[in-house]
């Protein structure tokens, strides 16, 4: 983990106490630097990195802590107490995943020309960045969705029409249906119905399909009231494949 990753997987660093940002300072040069002990300039550079205002001097701030018993001293140099870092741990480690989908999201602004994707996109984020898991999954499914359908409208759509007449004939009883502006999809198409036709018409491929079957039915979990618990890491695992392999692939 890089310094600048630390601050997407702590939105807040710039709003902590002097304290809790040396502490977490400490934490990351501890268990992503190696650094067994360390000084208040190795702090001071962290601070730096992030472009985030020091204090003048940390000596008062480190003693505080060393009498709150929260760090330890060896010579000149300082470590994290045991259970400080444990709850560090807790907190911050072993979330690679968190950190890849703050940058998935963050990254996608460059990629996405579509304003109303940009949109999803932007409330997507907000979701995640606030806990609120159960609205992220279904915001990153309207940007994934909204993906898939401006990607047949600008790339398929003849291809797209005349598969539509082969897979649901029945939809076309009293008179033959097309596509042509993006709000068809919504009036004339199930979601499921578009990915059917999707695959069949080759414009995605079946593992593509199989992504979106099984996260079409857990949006619908996260949109309607049920006993079904979407996390954090439900969340994250549903951004990072619905991101990864529809909204970059089709492009």
């Amino acid at each position: 983990m890089q310094l600048t990753d630390l601050k997407h997987a702590v939105p807040d660093v710039g709003a902590k106490s002097h304290a809790d940002k040396i502490k977490l300072f400490g934490w990351y040069l501890h268990v992503h630097k190696g650094i067994a002990h360390f000084s208040p300039s190795d702090i001071r550079t962290c601070y730096e990195a992030l472009h985030l205002a020091a204090p003048a001097s940390f000596g008062g701030y480190l003693d505080n802590l060393l009498k709150r018993k929260e760090l330890l001293r060896n010579g000149s140099r300082y470590c994290l107490e045991n259970r400080v870092r444990e709850a560090f741990d807790q907190q911050y480690g072993d979330r690679g995943i968190t950190i890849q989908v703050f940058q998935l999201l963050l990254n996608l602004p460059a990629k996405i020309s579509n304003l109303a994707e940009r949109i999803y996109l932007d409330e997507a984020l907000i979701c995640y960045k606030n806990e609120a898991f159960r609205a992220a999954v279904v915001m990153t499914w309207n940007l994934a969705y909204h993906h898939l359908c401006s990607h047949v409208l600008a790339c398929h759509l003849a291809q797209f029409n005349n598969r539509w007449t082969i897979v649901y004939p029945a939809h076309h009883k009293r008179s033959t249906k097309s596509i042509a502006r993006i709000d068809d999809f919504a009036e004339e198409l199930k979601e499921s119905e578009v990915i059917e036709i999707c695959t069949s018409a080759g414009i995605i491929t079946k593992d593509v399909r199989k992504i979106l079957t099984e996260k079409l039915g857990r949006r619908n979990s996260a949109a309607h009231p049920s006993s079904v618990t979407i996390g954090q890491l439900q969340a994250e695992e549903f951004i990072d494949d619905l991101i990864k392999n529809v909204v970059l692939k089709l492009s």
